[in-house]
């Protein structure tokens, strides 16, 4: 078993699961005359549709989770297996929640959200979203390499 692509799937599950039922509620807080109807209406196909390319991606990993890594791939550089060719993709992808989260927390953010404490909602905050990410793409990187 492959765990980089476990934990990949279990990270993007959760979000996945909470763009295609609830994209509302990733719509960051904006004063009350910002925020209309209009703007969920117009905001949640695309969130949703993020959330099926997250659950995609997390159903596919968890394919490579449970397979052997032995599907061959030509590439330019040599041959590559399937696996690790992937990984390279799933790593890049890593690399924006990281940037987003360091950003986050680079403006001044709470970095770290207990949900129901202090009025805390969501997944952590953009402390746990940067470790998270960064672990499991440093976990893909280091595979491709292995």
């Amino acid at each position: 078993m492959h765990i980089s692509f476990l934990l990949h799937s279990l990270l993007e599950l959760p979000p996945s699961l909470l763009l295609l039922f609830s994209p509302v509620s990733f719509i960051p807080p904006t004063p009350h005359a910002a925020r209309n109807v209009n703007t969920d209406v117009n905001i949640s196909p695309i969130l949703r549709q993020y959330g099926a390319i997250l659950l995609s991606s997390s159903i596919l990993s968890f394919l490579f989770s449970i397979t052997p890594d032995d599907i061959p791939i030509t590439s330019v550089g040599g041959v590559w297996t399937l696996h690790k060719a992937s990984a390279i993709a799933f790593t890049f992808y890593h690399l924006f929640p990281v940037y987003r989260a360091f950003k986050r927390i680079q403006s001044g953010e709470k970095a770290f959200i207990i949900p129901g404490v202090e009025g805390g909602k969501g997944m952590g905050g953009p402390g746990v979203h940067l470790v998270a990410h960064a672990v499991v793409g440093g976990l893909l990187g280091l595979f491709v390499f292995s």
